[in-house]
This record gives C-alpha cells, structure tokens and sequence, in this order.
C-alpha cells in the first residue's frame, strides 16, 4: 500500500485546485473579457466571483477507506504592505494512513486582487520521507520569476508571459469560464521553468450524490497533459464541477495501477447565502436545537 500511495497523495492538492478548489506548476491563461473585475457577482468592491473567506473541505479515500482530509480556503493578508488574497490549500492523512505514509502539504499562492496575478507562490510538502519547500515570486513589470528551492539553497530566474499565473490562481481564474459539454479547451501550464500543453474537456452532465447536500447537478471534466507529474503521476483523473455559480469540485477519482483514489465534497463553509452555505447553517442550528433540547 504504501508504495502505490506515494504516487497519489502528491497530486491530491492538483484535485482541489483544479477549478479552484497540483503540487508542481504554475500556469498561463487568457482570461475572457469577463474576468477578473467583471466576473464579480458578490456585492461589494472586494468581493469576487468566489467569496474570500471561503473554505471547502474534502474527504480522501483509497477505494472505500478515507485517508486524508484536503482544505482549501481564501482570505485577505497584508504583504510588504500590500493587501492581497491569500488561497491556500492543504492536505493532511488522517491516522489510518500516517503510520503508513503520513502527508502534510502546505501551498499558498498570494494574489493581486486588481489583476489576480500572483505575487508569491508557496509551495512545503511532506510526505512520507519526502520534503519539498520551494518559493516563487512573480514581477510582471519586469517579465521575470524567480525561483527558489529552500532545502537545496537553489535560486533561477526566468522569464513570463504577460498572463503568467501560479496554479492556483489559474485555477480559481478558471471558475469564471463556462466549458459546454462536449467542448474542450487548450491551456500552456508552467512547471517550475518550462512550459507544457494541457487539454481539458468537459465530457458530460451528472448528478453527484453528497451527504451533507444531496444531489448536485455537475459537469464532468478531464484533463489531459502533455508530460506526466501535473495532476497524477500514473494513470486518469476525472472532475465533477457543479454547474452553479461557484463551480466547485463535487467529486474526484484518480485510477492508478492497482488502486483508486477518490475526493468527495464535505462541506463549504464562509460567507454567501447560496445553497452551500445555507444548508450548513440550516444543518447547525438543527444540532443546536436538538442539544438543547435533550437538556431538558
């Protein structure tokens, strides 16, 4: 088990980044006119087409056994004494696995709200006897990132595309474009210093059943690269998007040699009044009241 798991929990951070919600890349995308500052759908002049301060969290399983549990989460920070959007994503094995092969994976990308271009992009890993702490900052001014690995004292410029994003703000840009079923769409993703193909198509509609939310109407996706290590080492990924307006990831299944990996939506919690959000309130005052009333 653990040598099969070592080519899947990596990539788990690529599921949930993969519109919005990839351990090695950075990644470049025109944008269509309506995003960033149109997209917005939130009142408020800080508020985007995703509301920051939203966290989604998933459950991870190996066929049927939960492993791990992935957040990914937004909020404001203040940087060199800027203000900008901090989306972050980790991923931590539960017990079961940690005797095993424990994770701990941390990735941070810090954004530019008024271009929602990176400025920073964060990347520690630990899994299993493998660790990983690399830092990349972006000066689009000047066309150049530079990269630095930190537990090997390696530092490289080079240069970027005008549109140039770290994964994670590729992904969550990706939450504002509206892929038909049947269509497919060609992105240049980064990884660390070169730049590679990746396709994704979007295959069909189908209602995923959650067990905090019931049934979501999704859209399924695929996606391909042109090198293998993006989202999964060895083998096919498949992602479930719902079809509303946050457009987050309902499910995701990873086939590798021998093995299945599956993410499954949890909860959302935050700001909105949308769906995600009411129906967890609604499910806590519930349990509130229930407590109460044993009480008595």
């Amino acid at each position: 088990m653990a040598m099969n798991t070592k080519r899947v929990m990596g990539p788990l951070s690529g599921v949930l980044l993969f519109w919005g919600v990839a351990v090695q890349a950075a990644a470049r995308i025109d944008l269509p006119s309506a995003a960033p500052t149109e997209a917005r759908r939130i009142q408020g002049e800080d508020d985007f087409w995703f509301p920051v301060g939203e966290e989604i969290v998933y459950t991870v399983s190996w066929g049927r056994l939960p492993v791990a549990v992935s957040r990914a989460t937004s909020a404001w920070v203040e940087h060199e004494g800027r203000k900008l959007i901090a989306i972050r994503f980790t991923t931590k094995s539960k017990k079961i696995l940690s005797a095993l092969y424990p994770v701990d994976d941390f990735i941070e990308s810090l954004i530019d709200p008024e271009t929602f271009l990176p400025v920073k992009f964060t990347k520690k890993l630990s899994e299993g006897r493998y660790r990983c702490h690399e830092v990349t900052t972006f000066d689009h001014q000047l066309g150049l990132a530079t990269y630095q690995n930190k537990r090997k004292e390696d530092t490289k410029q080079y240069s970027i595309e005008e549109k140039t994003r770290d994964l994670v703000s590729f992904m969550y840009s990706m939450r504002t474009i509206n892929l038909p079923v049947g269509g497919a769409e060609d992105f240049r993703v980064m990884a660390d210093e070169k730049l590679y193909d990746l396709n994704i198509k979007a295959l069909k509609g189908q209602s995923v059943k959650l067990p905090k939310y019931g049934n979501v109407e999704s859209l399924v996706f695929e996606p391909e690269a042109a090198f293998q290590g993006l989202f999964v080492r060895k083998g096919k990924m498949k992602v479930w998007v719902s079809e509303d307006d946050r457009k987050i990831i309902t499910k995701a299944s990873i086939k590798i040699p021998l093995a299945q990996v599956h993410l499954v939506l949890d909860k959302v919690t935050g700001p909105g009044d949308d769906k995600w959000v009411a129906k967890k309130e609604i499910e806590e005052r519930i349990v509130r009241t229930r407590r109460r009333r044993t009480r008595f």
